[in-house]
């Protein structure tokens, strides 16, 4: 992550090419790891939890084909 110790919520939504609100869904969803810093308003994401969301995000292989129909 370049260094920086935390994400916000529009650079997490620009490293996934998603919308800064689709991320405040999730959040609010607690469908995604996140810090509150210090106050409670502030949402950031440190290194390993952007690890974290990168294994969510990472697609299942699809069962159609050759293989799909073997299963």
């Amino acid at each position: 992550m370049s260094g920086q110790a935390f994400l916000n919520m529009q650079q997490l939504a620009d490293r996934y090419g998603v919308s800064k609100e689709w991320v405040k869904i999730r959040v609010k969803r607690r469908e995604i790891p996140f810090t509150r810093l210090p106050g409670g308003r502030l949402v950031r994401f440190t290194a390993e939890q952007v690890a974290q969301i990168d294994q969510l995000a990472t697609p299942e292989p699809a069962l159609n084909g050759p293989l799909g129909r073997a299963a």
